[in-house]
């Protein structure tokens, strides 16, 4: 049976975090990373997640983005860094031998999804799988606007290699699943003009767009696409809900698969950041 064991972190330079540990795994199987959404349920997630790590031998990672370190950290690079503040978490796991060095499968729910598609635009070579859930709104493969709503430039003032990035970002597996009831235009769903005008009215909407749009882009830099889309029936916007009625589950922690995409060394520290010159 699994073992769910809570690791302390360093405030607002590594994360706290659950790591469930599989009964039997094994150390050539990649860990999985599962980040939470903006109401913090990191324990309730784990406790779902754990029959997972035992049926596919995979360790998983919850990492807490608590609201003093990291308030927005679904951004990842615009304020806090929560994106370094990931790398250093599965650096010291790494040293620890908790997890091996490959790159993870990365899967996010609501605020988590949109961390977890920032993050790999801004590392692309440090994420094997993406599984992204019922995100409030995206970051488009558009080069006419600014991160975090799209990759023309960066933000406060920072320059991050977006567009130099795209087709690495693309280059992968990734799964994009909404819950077919989870249209509600809650407070934590971002309504502004433009992401409404740009994106849809609702999770539902924008999730089809981003991923048409994620196809059309990858289409165009010469990338096979692998993006699938589960619009998840009976599932309104709940983690457990979509675990109940949807099995989402084994799409956050799939059986494990070696990516072909990259061979590239796991990304150890700050200072190789990508950025134009």
């Amino acid at each position: 049976m699994s073992r769910i064991q809570f690791r302390h972190g360093i405030p607002g330079v590594v994360p706290s975090a659950w790591v469930i540990h599989p009964d039997a795994g094994s150390r050539a199987v990649a860990p999985v990373v599962a980040v939470h959404g903006l109401n913090r349920e990191t324990e309730v997630m784990a406790n779902l997640l754990a029959p997972r790590a035992d049926a596919t031998g995979r360790t998983i990672v919850l990492p807490i983005f608590d609201r003093t370190s990291w308030r927005r950290y679904q951004r990842a690079a615009c304020a806090q860094r929560s994106d370094w503040a990931l790398i250093a978490l599965l650096d010291a796991l790494r040293d620890e031998r908790v997890i091996q060095g490959g790159p993870p499968d990365l899967s996010g729910f609501s605020g988590g999804a949109q961390f977890a598609h920032r993050f790999a635009w801004l590392h692309p070579d440090q994420v094997a799988r993406l599984c992204l859930v019922a995100p409030g709104w995206w970051t488009f493969p558009d080069a006419r606007g600014a991160f975090p709503l799209a990759i023309g430039t960066g933000c406060n003032g920072q320059s991050f290699r977006l567009r130099a990035n795209i087709k690495r970002f693309l280059d992968r597996q990734m799964h994009v699943s909404v819950g077919a009831l989870d249209v509600k235009q809650d407070r934590n769903l971002r309504q502004d003009a433009e992401v409404v005008a740009l994106q849809g009215a609702n999770r539902v909407e924008r999730a089809r767009r981003w991923t048409a749009a994620a196809i059309r882009a990858a289409r165009r830099v010469g990338v096979a696409p692998r993006i699938s889309f589960d619009l998840m029936a009976h599932c309104v916007h709940s983690f457990s809900d979509c675990v109940a009625n949807a099995r989402l589950d084994r799409a956050f922690v799939p059986d494990f698969t070696p990516q072909l995409q990259t061979n590239q060394p796991p990304f150890r520290g700050h200072d190789q950041l990508g950025k134009v010159a």
